[in-house]
């Protein structure tokens, strides 16, 4: 009798923790569904505080097409061991960043340059904002007195907009958010 009553409780107590766990699992699994809309609002704001802070400098152009978008702007960087800066110490300057849509590995990502770098066409290391994209699209937005150009090619002058799209995959359903945003200096 005693036997049974304690197999009984272990079996109780065994049906609850798995339901515990699976329960844990299934909200585990809808938090993950969020997690690239956040990210995406990362990008965003990320890249539209770059345009916020960019420049026109002859040296540095403006460049890029439906995957790929890389301007001036003020970059963060560590300071040169050369200079005055304590070494681990962030300092800002004049760069280079530019977002791309790798469409192999379906991330979108962001490097940075300095000064230096963005003169001679290198960049840091790339890092990933943005996983499990299906597509990415920039197209530049010109403003004229008579017209609006959309091109989907970075032309000689600084867009006044940006116009980005981003398609993804969310539990089987295709979904897309689309932001434009604006470039002030190209205004």
């Amino acid at each position: 009798m005693e036997v049974l009553l304690v197999v009984s409780l272990i079996s109780i107590i065994n049906i609850a923790l798995y339901n515990a766990l699976v329960n844990g699992l299934r909200i585990w699994e809808r938090s993950q569904r969020l997690v690239v809309e956040q990210d995406l609002a990362v990008f965003f704001d990320k890249i539209a505080q770059d345009l916020r802070n960019s420049f026109l400098y002859s040296r540095i152009k403006f460049n890029g097409n439906d995957h790929r978008f890389s301007f001036p702007t003020r970059v963060h960087i560590l300071a040169d061991p050369k200079s005055d800066s304590p070494i681990d110490q962030y300092i800002s300057q004049l760069g280079r960043v530019e977002y791309y849509f790798d469409t192999i590995e379906k991330k979108i990502y962001r490097h940075q340059a300095n000064y230096g770098q963005a003169l001679s066409e290198e960049f840091s290391r790339p890092t990933a904002l943005v996983n499990a994209v299906e597509t990415v699209e920039f197209q530049y937005i010109y403003l004229t007195d008579n017209e609006e150009i959309v091109s989907r090619e970075v032309l000689d002058i600084p867009p006044s907009g940006v116009d980005i799209e981003v398609h993804f995959s969310d539990s089987g359903v295709q979904k897309s958010v689309r932001k434009l945003i604006a470039v002030p200096i190209g205004s």
